[in-house]
């Protein structure tokens, strides 16, 4: 067992860069996190020196710091994974070492591997290369894997249609060849750069021998160390840029009835799900037209006082109701699901499934895990989805998901 005393030392961290870090925990095969928060310029990094990733239920307000991953399949009585924070390490602007947290001790023999081996990774090999865009290589035939996502959204229509349910998300995966020389810490901070208003993070989970890298829009749920609670409904999508790659001011943006429809649907889910909890004290912004990577969205946040609400296990509590989302699944949530099982015709294994630090700093904040690609074996399978309604086409539904693909491909390409 680990010693639960803590040393906040940073003197045998300084000088280690994110890079040299990531990699030496990734060789000694310790499950880890890098993320960085919305609208903020700390990178956390945490390493687990775990033999297995802890399972357990996300009794948010229970847990110790860590890194929760779940899958788009997880129910509320099934466990979690949970990669606990041994050591926490906080990276200010230019990557600048700030906060060291090591539970384990500066004598801990993983802890004296893993400085050891991280000291003799070469910093220059982590430093940024030059861009070497054909090593990804796309494997499967994208006219075949065309037909087969828009006869699913045609399927998806006529249920629709047929009123077996109002909405329902259908996502498809691509993927994609990647080199030996492809560095994903270095990837996941050109997403940072590019993506500030994203939810940004790089897991390691080596009992699945896989990374995840990502940058999620969407908040699932979020309780502060104030009691604060917060969540938020994200759906309608449209391109950001025109063709010559210029951004189209907010101002611009006109909203169309399927994209406004989508987005009350998943917003009054929100809704229906506090009054079954029988809370009425929350507040409601929005909707407002959101940038997220090269597609605006429409957004509305819901936060709720839970100290003045005497809730405070009030996040536990949404998790189990929200999640999936109708953003990432539909409405109703059974029938869509159900759908969902029969037709799309893959696992889609974390994506879409919720993410995020849980109790760092006594916060928690957990994101739908979207505009992902996972590494494998050699592949990087990236992963997108597309809200289906009654007025879908399914060739504007295929772009779409391209349109997301594309985000996280181009950043792939810098790593490289």
């Amino acid at each position: 067992m680990l010693s639960v005393e803590t040393s906040t030392s940073l003197s045998v961290f300084e000088g280690l860069q994110i890079q040299q870090l990531w990699a030496a925990a990734r060789q000694l095969g310790f499950p880890s996190a890098l993320w960085r928060l919305p609208h903020t310029n700390e990178i956390k990094l945490l390493i687990s020196l775990r033999e297995e990733i802890r399972k357990c239920q996300p009794e948010l307000e229970k847990l110790s710091p860590g890194f929760i991953v779940s899958s788009f399949h997880w129910k509320d009585d099934q466990d979690v994974l949970f990669l606990e924070g041994d050591i926490i390490l906080t990276f200010g602007p230019e990557t600048q070492l700030k906060d060291a947290i090591n539970t384990a001790g500066e004598e801990h023999i993983e802890v004296k591997r893993l400085l050891k081996l991280a000291g003799e990774i070469d910093a220059n090999q982590t430093a940024p290369t030059s861009v070497n865009t054909t090593s990804l290589v796309t494997e499967v035939d994208n006219f075949d894997s065309r037909q087969r996502f828009e006869r699913t959204v045609e399927l998806a229509v006529s249920a629709i249609r047929k009123k077996q349910f109002k909405k329902v998300v259908l996502s498809r995966s691509k993927d994609l060849l990647f080199s030996e020389n492809f560095q994903p810490a270095k990837a996941f901070c050109e997403l940072s750069k590019l993506y500030p208003h994203a939810f940004v993070s790089l897991v390691n989970l080596p009992e699945f021998n896989e990374m995840w890298l990502g940058a999620s829009p969407e908040l699932l749920v979020e309780q502060n160390a104030q009691g604060v609670f917060r969540t938020m409904s994200l759906a309608g999508t449209q391109r950001a840029r025109t063709a010559s790659g210029e951004l189209i001011p907010k101002y611009e943006i006109r909203w169309g009835e399927k994209e406004i429809e989508e987005h009350a649907l998943v917003s009054r889910y929100i809704v229906e799900c506090f009054k079954k909890i029988r809370l009425r004290e929350y507040t409601e912004t929005g909707p407002k037209t959101v940038l997220a990577g090269n597609l605006y969205h429409l957004r509305t946040d819901f936060e709720v006082d839970t100290d003045s609400a005497n809730f405070p296990e009030l996040g536990s509590v949404m998790l189990k109701l929200l999640h999936p989302t109708s953003a990432v699944c539909g409405v109703p949530k059974e029938p869509s699901l159900q759908f969902l099982l029969d037709v799309e015709g893959y696992d889609r294994s974390f994506y879409s499934g919720f993410i995020g630090p849980a109790q760092i700093g006594e916060t928690t904040s957990l994101y739908v895990n979207l505009r992902t690609v996972r590494f494998k074996d050699g592949k990087a399978t990236f992963f997108a989805g597309a809200g289906i309604t009654e007025d879908s086409i399914p060739s504007e539904e295929w772009e779409e998901t391209e349109l997301k693909c594309d985000t996280l491909l181009k950043v792939i390409e810098r790593g490289l």
